[in-house]
């Protein structure tokens, strides 16, 4: 049994610290909008929903994702505030972390026990959520758009650091999950697991501005990971844990795929 736990263990750890990798390296060769976008990825919570389905099963899982559809709320929250702050400040080093982050975190706990306080049924949810997203990129317009010019490459020591908090945040998690139930397991996977180390480092290298530029863009986004949950919530039960995965990765790749072919296309009839 000890051993079985343990496996368990060290295969979430290194999916999860695979996966970060890999989004890293990918982050640190696009733009700000790309980079952004990207989040979009149902990487920590697609980890968690898998996890959480092997351990408790398949239908605590989709009640799990269909909690974080307005558990995204309180990421939205995050980048906001992290975003507003640091682009106000406009500093860069270990510091410049310190105000944004303890303001953005708290603004987080304060939205996710609001929403835990809620129990709004899917099919208001999703576009209630979906306002919400639209509203938030409007409301985040005014951060810069400051490309990073100089570019400075990230050693494994710093992609590792990225890949063990994500990694931790999952294994804690899901390991959790049938202690808080499947509400706070959708409520704390929606804490934006892989994005915040990204934050951090970039934060850390460059400047305010920088990061600023990468959350205004994070939002809209959001639509593929929400994508994801709306469809495992209803394709979990009735098509099992790896087919119902299946799918939720098919909705945030259709979403992604359609809203950078929209985006695409409206920049370049605004030329």
């Amino acid at each position: 049994m000890i051993e079985t736990v343990g496996a368990m263990v060290a295969a979430k750890a290194l999916v999860s610290i695979g996966i970060v990798v890999a989004l890293s390296l990918i982050a640190e060769r696009v733009g700000p909008r790309a980079a952004g976008l990207l989040t979009g990825l149902p990487l920590g919570a697609g980890m968690v929903i898998i996890f959480t389905g092997i351990e408790q099963g398949p239908v605590f899982a989709a009640e799990a994702a269909h909690h974080m559809v307005p558990g995204f709320s309180t990421t939205l929250v995050f980048i906001v505030i992290y975003g507003a702050v640091a682009a106000s400040r406009n500093e860069g080093g270990l510091k410049a972390i310190i105000a944004p982050s303890t303001a953005a975190i708290l603004g987080y706990a304060l939205a996710a026990y609001a929403v835990s306080l809620t129990q709004i049924p899917l099919i208001f949810s999703l576009p209630g959520i979906a306002v919400l997203l639209i509203a938030t990129s409007k409301l985040m317009a005014y951060l810069p758009n400051t490309p990073i010019v100089t570019r400075v490459r990230f050693g494994w020591g710093v992609l590792m650091f990225r890949a063990l908090m994500a990694a931790t945040s999952i294994v804690i998690i899901s390991a959790a999950a049938r202690a808080i139930g499947p509400q706070w397991t959708g409520i704390l996977t929606a804490f934006p697991i892989t994005l915040y180390p990204l934050i951090l480092v970039i934060h850390i290298t460059y400047r305010g501005e920088e990061i600023a530029a990468v959350l205004k863009h994070v939002p809209l986004g959001l639509g593929g990971v929400i994508s994801f949950c709306w469809a495992v919530t209803w394709g979990l039960p009735t098509l099992g844990l790896f087919w119902g995965t299946v799918l939720g990765y098919s909705a945030a790749a259709a979403y992604l795929s359609a809203f950078a072919w929209v985006s695409r296309a409206w920049r370049q009839r605004a030329r």
